[in-house]
C-alpha cells in the first residue's frame, strides 16, 4: 500500500474528525450490501484496475480489493489528508496489501486517461459544487468499456412517521445550509442525466430508502447534521441559536416516542458504461 499526495483539499462541510470518521464507518456499514449489489451487476474481474473517489476511511475499497484479487489493484482518492491517514488505518487493520491511497480532487484525479476498469464514487457529489465535473473525470479515467458507478442520496424521501413540523423545519434548514454551499442534496435523482452528459452508454438506475425503527443510530442523522453545521447555521441566520435549540429538543423528544420511525433519504445507485 503506497500514499501519493497530488494536491490540496477544499471544505468539506461534514468535518474530518474522529466522530465523522466513525460516522463514515457506519455509513458503509449500512450500504454495504446495496455496493455488494452493484458491483457484482458490473462484473469486476481480478486483475483489474479500480478507484473509490472520495472513499473517506473506508469507503468501499474492502470490497474493490476483494474483488480484482492480489494481481489487481484498488485505488482509493480522497481531497482530506485526515481521510487519507483514516484510510491507512482501515488498510492496515483489513491487512489489504492491494491498495493504493491518492490525495487529490474527484474532479481532477491527476490519474491517467483510460487506465481504469471501475471508477466509483459514493456519497461525493452531494458534496460537491460541481457533480458534472466529477462524472467527467470519472469517465475519462475509464478504459473503453469499463464502468462508472454512482450512489447518492436524494432529500427528497427523507422524513419522520408520524410527521412533525419540527423535524420538517430542521430538514428545509439542512437543505438550506447545503444549498447555500453550493451543493446539491436531491442529486442523487440526476445521476442517469449526469452520466449521459458524461458520454457513458448502457445507463441504468435503481432507487431505495432505509427505514430507521428505534435504536438505531442514523434515526437521528438529522440531529447529528445539526450539531455540525450549527455555527454555519446561525452566523447565516437561517436560524437563531434559540430557535435552533427548541427545533431540536422537539425533534429529540418525538424520536424518543417508540412509534416514531423515520424515512432515510433516497438512495440511487446508477451506472454505465464509457
Amino acid at each position: 500500500m503506497s500514499t501519493i499526495e497530488l494536491t490540496t483539499a477544499p471544505e468539506y462541510l461534514l468535518g474530518a474528525d474522529e466522530n465523522e470518521r466513525a460516522r463514515l464507518l457506519l455509513q458503509g456499514e449500512i450500504h454495504r450490501a446495496q455496493a455488494q449489489r452493484l458491483l457484482g451487476r458490473l462484473s469486476v474481474a481480478g486483475g483489474g484496475r479500480v478507484l473509490d473517489v472520495g472513499c473517506g476511511p473506508l469507503g468501499v475499497l474492502d470490497l474493490l480489493s476483494a474483488a480484482v484479487g492480489a494481481d489487481g489493484e484498488a485505488i482509493g482518492l480522497d481531497n482530506e489528508p485526515r481521510m487519507i491517514a483514516y484510510a491507512q488505518r482501515s488498510m492496515a487493520e483489513l491487512g489489504l496489501t492491494n491498495v493504493r491511497l491518492i490525495r487529490g480532487e474527484a474532479d481532477e484525479t491527476g490519474l491517467a486517461g483510460e487506465s481504469i476498469d471501475l471508477a466509483h464514487e459514493r456519497l461525493v457529489l452531494i458534496n460537491h459544487p460541481g457533480p458534472e465535473r466529477v462524472v467527467a473525470e470519472m469517465a475519462r479515467v475509464v478504459r473503453p468499456g469499463g464502468w462508472v458507478a454512482l450512489q447518492e442520496v436524494d432529500a427528497l424521501s427523507w422524513a419522520c412517521e408520524p410527521r412533525h413540523p419540527a423535524f420538517d423545519q430542521l430538514l428545509a434548514t439542512f437543505v438550506e445550509a447545503f444549498t447555500a454551499a453550493g451543493l446539491d442534496p436531491f442529486v442523487g435523482r440526476r445521476l442517469p442525466a449526469l452520466l449521459r452528459a458524461a458520454g457513458l452508454s448502457d445507463v441504468e438506475v435503481d432507487a431505495q430508502a432505509h427505514v430507521w425503527h428505534s435504536g438505531h443510530p442514523y434515526r437521528a442523522l438529522l440531529l447529528h447534521f445539526m450539531g455540525v453545521l450549527r455555527e454555519r447555521i446561525v452566523q447565516s441566520a437561517m436560524l437563531s441559536e434559540a430557535r435552533l435549540d427548541r427545533l431540536v429538543a422537539e425533534v429529540e423528544q418525538h424520536l424518543a416516542r417508540p412509534d416514531t420511525f423515520v424515512i432515510h433519504p433516497l438512495f440511487f445507485q446508477a451506472w454505465g458504461r464509457r
